[in-house]
Parts: C-alpha cells; sequence; structure tokens
C-alpha cells in the first residue's frame, strides 16, 4: 500500500510540474518587445540592434539581437518552444527564454583582466578554465596547491575589479594535475573549505601502500562496505543509508582498491578503513 501510494504522489507531482510549466511557460514564443524588457530587467541597459524570428510551428523562435550598454557585448535572446515529456510520454510544448549573455559576460571578465590572471598563475603555478558557473584553478602538484585558498581568493579579488555587473561566478573547485582535490572557495562568503582527499592519500602511503596511486573519488553509501549489523552500531537511529566518498586507489601490483573514512559518513566512531570490491562485494583489506 506504501509503495502505491508513493507511486500516485509522485504521478501527482509529475502532473503538477507540467501543469505549471504549461501555465506560465506559455503556448506562444515571447514578442520583440517582451524579450527586450526581458533583457533589460535581467542584464541591464542595452541597444536593440536587430531580430530575427520564425512564427508558427513547433520550431517557432524570437531572437533579438542587443549591445551591452555597460560591457559592448552583442549578445542574442532568445524565445523558441521546448516539449515536455517524462518516461517516454509527451505532454506539450511550453516557452523557454534563453541566451548567450552569461557565456559572453564571462569571457569578456577574463579578457578584460587575462594579464593580471596570467601573472597570478604563474605565481602559484595553475591553470585555470571556467565550465558550468564555476572556476576551476588546477595546479601542477600539491606543494603548488599548498595556498590554494589564498590563490582563489586572489583570483576573485582580480576578477571583482571588471565585474560591472556583478555577475561573475563565486564558486571554485580547486585541485592539483592529477585529479587530487585540494578543496574549495566560496568568494561571497570568503569561505575556504579543504578537501579530504589528501588526507585519505597520505594514510593510503603512510599505513598501507606507499607506491599507491591515487585515481578518483566518488560517491558512495555505507552498505556497500559494512553489513547491515554494523551499521546499526556505527550509525544508531540512521534514517536510510548514510553516504559519504569512497576513494579509490591502484597498488603497486595494479589492482584497485577502496579508502573510506567513516568520519565522512557521520560514524559514531571513525576511522579509515580500506577495501577491496570482489564478485561477491567489498571486502576488507587487513594490514
Amino acid at each position: 500500500m506504501g509503495k502505491s501510494n508513493n507511486n500516485l504522489i509522485r504521478a501527482g507531482a509529475v502532473v503538477m510540474l507540467i501543469v505549471t510549466a504549461l501555465a506560465f511557460g506559455g503556448c506562444t514564443v515571447k514578442t520583440k518587445r517582451q524579450l527586450i524588457n526581458y533583457a533589460r530587467e535581467t542584464y541591464g541597459e542595452a541597444k536593440y540592434i536587430g531580430n530575427k524570428s520564425k512564427l508558427g510551428g513547433e520550431d517557432a523562435y524570437t531572437t533579438v539581437i542587443l549591445e551591452d550598454k555597460d560591457t559592448g557585448i552583442q549578445y542574442e535572446v532568445t524565445s523558441s518552444m521546448t516539449s515536455i515529456g517524462i518516461d517516454g510520454s509527451f505532454f506539450g510544448r511550453a516557452e523557454q527564454t534563453s541566451s548567450d549573455f552569461e557565456k559572453l559576460y564571462f569571457e569578456y571578465l577574463i579578457d578584460e583582466v587575462s594579464s593580471e590572471l596570467d601573472d597570478l598563475s604563474d605565481e602559484y603555478r595553475f591553470t585555470y578554465n571556467f565550465q558550468y558557473e564555476v572556476f576551476e584553478l588546477v595546479f601542477e602538484d600539491r606543494d603548488a596547491g599548498a595556498d590554494a585558498g589564498r590563490a582563489a581568493a586572489e583570483f576573485d579579488e582580480i576578477l571583482s575589479a571588471a565585474d560591472v555587473k556583478n555577475m561573475r561566478p563565486h564558486y571554485y573547485i580547486l585541485k592539483t594535475r592529477d585529479n587530487v582535490t585540494l578543496g574549495s572557495y566560496d568568494a561571497q562568503n570568503e569561505d575556504y573549505s579543504a578537501s579530504n582527499d589528501t588526507n585519505i592519500i597520505d594514510y593510503v602511503h603512510k599505513n598501507y601502500d606507499a607506491d599507491a596511486v591515487y585515481l578518483d573519488s566518488i560517491g558512495a553509501y555505507i552498505d556497500q562496505f559494512l553489513p547491515y549489523d554494523e551499521v546499526d552500531i556505527l550509525f544508531p537511529g540512521h534514517d536510510g543509508s548514510p553516504s559519504g566518498t569512497a576513494y579509490y586507489f591502484r597498488d603497486k601490483d595494479g589492482d584497485t582498491f577502496v579508502a573510506i573514512d567513516l568520519d565522512e559518513f557521520g560514524a559514531k566512531k571513525g576511522g579509515i578503513r580500506l577495501f577491496r570490491d570482489k564478485a561477491s562485494g567489498m571486502e576488507e583489506i587487513e594490514y
């Protein structure tokens, strides 16, 4: 009965989502005037350059071309129809508004301060790239990343000088070339959070295999590693399976093993434990 109710609730939520999208998204594309208003409200004052459109049919669209007053960026805002479908079922179409302004603005920011950023990257020995509204600073090695938080703070300070729209990304992922995550930096709150990756790597090298190669880390559930009775002891009163991070390594013989830190999963009693992935499941390594 509970499973049936859950399915009904899920189905009801899906229907409500679709109805809302159709009701508020509209069934026709925006007009030129509506798009100009949207652009100015969203990105600031701009000069109208031109438009293009195709009205009627499933591929109807309207696009306006504008030039931003503050930066001179020429960008587009488009209204088009998008399909709404779930699990292979088609429910209709709704209007969608999109723009390339954010992408162009981030490119503008980098270009405006490229010289200063290049000097900073030389000083701290990192490269940088931008994706999905996040900056990624990639350091040559862990030594270069010793001041990763400070490097990210200075990077953001340089960007802020050109950020006339106050639209720059505020989140930074900090890692090394060999894919070790050093931490993250939230520029809005000036908060650096160190990653546990380096602690795990140091522990493995010191206590198990000095030549082990770190491969990657992924999210995991504790019951992938521990039997249910031990989970109940380490996580009293837990609701569902506690989650954390699994760290993958390759040992000196070329075999893969996994390290987990029980503290990350929220265990009553912590510690780092190592496992091998066998056909029968995770098998703990005695060392």
